[in-house]
């Protein structure tokens, strides 16, 4: 039990269980403080930009709590060739906390990648990024323009640009206050994701929220592995699941869950939200496991293919599971290859970029 929770919380380091809110910290200047003549607002202004990938690490969300807390922004554009996911990995272990990568067209011969990487105050940002392009075999050091946010609360920032979503016809994110619900009669998720990731505005979770849609015919038991700010698990019970578990590895997103269940007025019989790993308060995770009609994992590649064996067994035999967070150009064949010994009936949905799998739990 021990050996597994340590895995589950190094692995899941990696997670995105949305997303969103860094987006915004990344690409809204006023998040950013940046002024817009900054090339990289004016470029994202003409040309076509498309999410690649986004990392960050638990780390990032607790110097985020303090939201005066100052900063530096790293930006890179170079050609498509150059080493960017190795690279992009290389920074994060070399000191970023966050990493924006981009796919960015101007209807040319060429694509461009745009890299944003965010450092907390303090770190040496010209030695982390010439030990990562050196630790990815480049024997030069990408040409990159340095940005030190100002004091701001650019969490603030960020939930003041979370609209209203239709996710599905009749089924709507709104955000907890100041902006009236758009049809009273639909299916409305309330939701404040505080710092914890999930608004439903990223393809991976509007992906999962379209399974759970098709899913769900009334009183299933649904698993969410990386709950964020609860999203998936209080939709599944809009829809007619009769019970919803979330884990999660970040306070922050634990916090965020259970203030979401409460401004949509769910009780704690309906949806359990537990930290991982936890000792207070905290279920005997492997007694779950087998117990649910529907399990979705909204985390990134890397946990995804290390934890497919744990996050499968908490279905019950064909029960559906679920997994996103999948680049669609290069990651869907390593999925599928992983989750074909666990899964029947897999298949692929796709939007912007980016898949969800998924497939019926084997019987043994």
């Amino acid at each position: 039990m021990g050996r597994f929770l340590c895995h589950l919380y190094s692995s899941l380091l990696l997670r995105y269980n949305v997303m969103e809110l860094l987006d915004l910290l990344l690409l809204v200047s006023g998040g950013l403080n940046l002024p817009l003549d900054t090339p990289i607002i004016q470029e994202s202004k003409s040309r076509k930009r498309r999410r690649r990938k986004l990392l960050h690490k638990s780390s990032c969300c607790d110097a985020a709590a303090d939201v005066s807390a100052p900063f530096y922004s790293a930006h890179f554009v170079a050609a498509n060739e150059m080493p960017w996911e190795a690279l992009s990995e290389a920074l994060m272990c070399f000191g970023a906390n966050c990493i924006s990568m981009d796919e960015l067209s101007d209807h040319g011969d060429h694509d461009e990648i745009c890299l944003t990487s965010i450092f907390p105050d303090g770190q040496d940002v010209s030695a982390c990024i010439s030990n990562a392009a050196s630790s990815v075999g480049l024997d030069y050091v990408p040409n990159y323009e340095v940005s030190m946010g100002k004091q701001c609360d650019w969490v603030t920032n960020a939930q003041e640009s979370f609209h209203p979503i239709e996710v599905i016809d009749g089924l709507w994110i709104v955000p907890s206050g100041g902006i009236p619900l758009y049809d009273p009669r639909a299916t409305n998720i309330l939701l404040n994701p505080g710092l914890a990731f999930g608004t439903g505005e990223h393809p991976t979770t509007k992906l999962c929220l379209l399974l759970l849609h098709e899913a769900i015919k009334g009183g299933e038991h649904f698993f969410d592995y990386g709950t964020g700010s609860g999203v998936l698990g209080i939709a599944a019970l809009k829809m007619g699941a009769a019970m919803s578990v979330g884990i999660d590895i970040e306070p922050q997103a634990v916090t965020s869950a259970r203030e979401n269940l409460s401004l949509n007025g769910i009780e704690s019989s309906k949806m359990s939200v537990y930290l991982v790993p936890s000792k207070v308060n905290s279920p005997n995770i492997e007694s779950a496991k087998g117990k649910f009609d529907i399990v979705i994992a909204n985390i990134l590649m890397n946990p995804l293919m290390e934890l497919a064996e744990d996050i499968v067994s908490y279905g019950k035999p064909e029960a559906v599971v679920g997994v996103s967070g999948i680049l669609c150009e290069q990651q869907v064949l390593q999925i599928k290859e992983v989750y074909s010994q666990h899964l029947d009936n897999i298949w692929v949905s796709e939007m912007e970029g980016w898949a969800c799998l998924r497939g019926t739990k084997k019987r043994i």
